[in-house]
């Protein structure tokens, strides 16, 4: 069974992480209600990774006696429910999908591939001093894009700016982030074969 263990979730704070390796066909993942909610997607592939995220978000609903609860998405196909308790977050990126439930408000996941790729669009998502500090490390650039990816889902706030809204500080292995310059809070991610994953949890 191809789920990976995360060492994200954290039961005392009531933060349950599932994480997973996509090796099935699409049947095997459409397990949730059928009255839970799916963006359109016309790529084979994205609706795979699609369908697994749910299933992982389903799995950690059925174990936490959540199962009579219905995903929605709201106009920008953003999932959701209508809980007043329970938050979620899903993310995917082949050949992984992962999905985060908590009782914190702010909750956010995201994983992203390490590639060279994100020196390119560094300017368009980070400020002028974090694009000095990181510029030459492609890894510490990939998990600042998924970081600041996670506080976005998080805050739920469309066209919140990347570059000038969400702050990141670095300091040796621990990862840190503020909004709009309020009370920085940590930002907590795991780093797997080329593979980063960031959880908000605030």
């Amino acid at each position: 069974m191809p789920e990976i263990s995360s060492q994200l979730s954290n039961p005392s704070h009531d933060t349950y992480v599932k994480l997973w390796k996509i090796e099935e066909a699409a049947d095997f993942f459409q397990k949730f209600p059928a009255s839970w909610a799916m963006p359109s997607i016309n790529v084979a592939q994205k609706s795979l990774e699609s369908l697994a995220a749910r299933y992982c978000l389903w799995e950690l609903m059925k174990s936490l006696d959540l199962a009579t609860l219905v995903l929605n998405q709201d106009y920008r196909q953003r999932p959701f429910l209508n809980h007043p308790i329970w938050h979620i977050s899903i993310s995917h990126s082949y050949p992984y999908a992962a999905a985060c439930i908590s009782k914190k408000p702010f909750t956010g996941i995201d994983l992203e591939k390490n590639d060279r790729n994100v020196q390119k669009i560094a300017p368009r998502f980070l400020n002028p001093t974090e694009l000095e500090l990181l510029k030459e490390d492609a890894l510490k650039l990939t998990l600042a894009w998924s970081a600041k990816e996670s506080i976005y889902k998080a805050w739920k706030q469309p066209g919140l700016s990347f570059q000038k809204a969400i702050g990141l500080q670095f300091n040796s292995d621990l990862l840190s982030a503020q909004v709009n310059q309020e009370d920085s809070f940590k930002v907590a991610y795991e780093l797997f074969d080329d593979f980063v994953i960031t959880l908000v949890n605030h």
